[in-house]
């Protein structure tokens, strides 16, 4: 694996400040944590730079939460880089640690984020769904040999619409389906480059793509094509309430359940204020974030005098966020099993201290949060999350995701946008939970769709995710609504001319060169430098995407030449069993029932969404599988 690939694998992430323009204090001395939040880690990586004739030892200070020392480290050091280990940090609880690093006369403020989040535990009585998908952890599996892998699906990527206006900044897909007469429609949304602001179009315009498969080629039409019965899409997902930023005009009311009436959960949205405004009853200051709703006598009330989240743009000198500093990067909603708490994803702003020792994140990160209410007025963080293990490193955000519950299935499937700060890129991964609550990496190594090669169509990035689903044979397709082959900072050189065209290398090098592009873009000798960024700015363009893996086959068990067999926890029975599976003609999988009750026995061959088995008995069973040179990806109880 060469430099560039390790790179990309090794630092994968969401979301930075897209028009950071602040140049990066360089200071001789500098220390970070590997890590944004350590997650059920026994010690933390404390990276620390000096010069030559710098200080030969490092003092480090841990502090809790509430201000009380914990203990002293101390590390010896050498001229350049250092990795000192803060080891014994499982005992500690979650929260926000300080960690005052002391070399010679400066001291270095750096925050230590601790959390813990419990493995996936085997269900505690037979598990009730119909579609059974096998996910790494105990939950489908009592037992499972080591020749058996349990893998996602790698998407195959196809460039479905490729924007040819010079004018334009970009194109996204506003919608995927199929159509009345058998085809393939994606409605596309163009933005027109505004002079000074560059990347939103005040006017955007919008025209209609149809193609005979989902992957195209797609010709342009002149009228809407009209969806099939329910838009052709496969409905796999829930969502329980949808939050979202909405504008709100006028003066309202604060709640008052004697005057108002009640609400639900689902009633509850999320208003985004950019700019301030009075609404009466509240003065909503710049980039907050409100909880309002609509009640039973029909008046729409906000929900408490402060905001849920704000965004701090700017921090002032010991300003840390409290876990509910936010940005506008963020997911959907969702409700619990029980229906009483209701649980939104946002991007939390996670602060750092000067000198910032990244090369073009300049005050905070973003890590995507989970946070819940059951009233709408108060608002618990539950915790953040890292999605991509242990290649999770300050380089690396999360640009924001979709939380998607799957009926029937007893999963959330989560598509997350990550950013990479390094390498400017966007790639998408898929996360994945049993309750709603807890998100775990999915297996393999790196992201579930990403590209390192320059002449990509989407090498640049990949956002905007659209989550429904459009089934054709035995592959999903789904849309990604805006890929790109430029980095992610293109902007900021686009902002000083009337568009991409007209970007020179010494746009670049002038706005670029302070911030140690140079020094630290991984791939900017292999791109040409200054003048290769400026090409592919110039050359780039934005397209419309469409992916497409086995239907249902986000995990699949994977066994190779050498047999490997599982046993799953006790299942609900009652039923005909069917499996999803791919089997090479010198493969296949022979499942049997185990435990007491009439025993069934079947040897499976073929590739198939449905490949017949056998009836289930009624009550509590358990599935050995033995398998050969065969993927299996889900089993069915109809």
């Amino acid at each position: 694996m060469n430099k560039f690939n390790k790179s990309l694998l090794t630092l994968l992430a969401i979301a930075m400040p897209l028009f950071a323009s602040a140049q990066r204090p360089v200071g001789p001395l500098q220390a970070e944590f590997k890590m944004p939040i350590y997650r059920n880690a026994k010690s933390a990586e404390l990276t620390i730079v000096v010069p030559e004739n710098g200080p030969k030892t490092a003092t480090v200070d841990i502090f809790a939460p509430d201000g009380s020392k914990l203990r002293t480290e101390k590390f010896k050091l050498k001229p350049g880089e250092n990795k000192c280990e803060i080891k014994k940090i499982a005992k500690y609880a979650d929260g926000r640690y300080t960690a005052m690093v002391n070399l010679g006369d400066t001291t270095l403020k750096r925050l230590l984020r601790i959390e813990h989040v419990a493995d996936i535990a085997a269900p505690s009585e037979p598990i009730p769904y119909r579609k059974l998908i096998f996910t790494p952890d105990k939950y489908m599996f009592e037992k499972i040999s080591k020749n058996l892998k349990i893998e996602y699906s790698k998407p195959k990527i196809y460039e479905a619409v490729k924007n040819t206006d010079s004018i334009v900044v970009y194109i996204g897909g506003n919608s995927f389906y199929k159509t009345a007469d058998g085809k393939f429609a994606i409605n596309v949304v163009a933005n027109p480059y505004v002079e000074r602001y560059g990347l939103y179009a005040k006017k955007p315009y919008y025209y209609n793509m149809v193609a005979d498969k989902p992957e195209g080629p797609y010709t342009r039409v002149e009228e809407r094509p009209v969806p099939a019965a329910g838009g052709g899409r496969m409905h796999l997902f829930t969502g329980g309430a949808m939050m979202c930023s909405d504008h709100l005009d006028g003066k309202y009311e604060l709640y008052d359940p004697a005057k108002h009436g009640t609400y639900a959960l689902t009633d509850i949205r999320i208003a985004q204020q950019i700019d301030p405004r009075d609404f009466g009853c509240v003065k909503a200051g710049y980039r907050t974030y409100w909880a309002y709703a609509t009640t039973s006598t029909g008046d729409t009330v906000f929900l408490s005098d402060k905001p849920v989240f704000q965004d701090i743009p700017v921090y002032k000198p010991d300003q840390w966020d409290n876990g509910f500093t936010t940005n506008d990067n963020f997911g959907n909603s969702w409700l619990s099993e029980d229906g009483k708490t209701l649980y939104i994803a946002r991007g939390q702003t996670l602060r750092r201290d000067a000198p910032y020792d990244l090369a073009y994140d300049m005050v905070d990160t973003r890590v995507l949060t989970v946070y819940s209410t059951q009233d709408g007025r108060d608002w618990k963080y539950v915790h953040s999350f890292t999605s991509d293990g242990e290649r999770d490193t300050p380089y690396t955000q999360q640009y924001g995701a979709r939380i998607c519950k799957m009926p029937d299935a007893g999963l959330y499937l989560v598509f997350v946008e990550h950013f990479v700060g390094d390498m400017q890129q966007s790639s998408l991964d898929l996360d994945y939970s049993r309750d709603g609550v807890n998100f775990y990496d999915a297996p393999g190594d790196g992201p579930f769709l990403y590209t390192d090669a320059l002449d990509e169509f989407y090498f640049g990035g990949l956002y905007n995710f659209d989550t429904d689903i459009v089934s054709d044979g035995k592959n999903y397709y789904q849309m990604v609504a805006q890929v790109m082959t430029w980095p992610h900072f293109f902007p900021e050189p686009l902002f000083a001319r009337n568009h991409l065209a007209e970007v020179t290398a010494e746009d670049y090098e002038r706005i670029f060169k302070n911030r140690g592009m140079a020094e630290k873009l991984p791939y900017f000798d292999k791109v040409g430098g200054w003048e290769g960024l400026a090409k592919l700015t110039r050359e780039g363009h934005s397209s419309i995407a469409v992916i497409s893996y086995r239907a249902d086959g986000w995990f699949g068990v994977k066994a190779g030449n050498k047999a490997g067999c599982f046993t799953t926890n006790p299942i609900v029975g009652g039923g005909k069993l069917t499996v999803n599976a791919e089997i090479a003609d010198n493969g296949y999988i022979q499942i049997e029932t185990v435990g007491n009750g009439p025993k069934q026995k079947v040897v499976l061959k073929g590739d198939d969404l449905h490949l017949p088995a056998f009836d289930l008995p009624e009550g509590p069973v358990k599935l050995r599988v033995k398998m050969r040179n065969a993927n299996l990806y889900t089993m069915y109880i109809d």
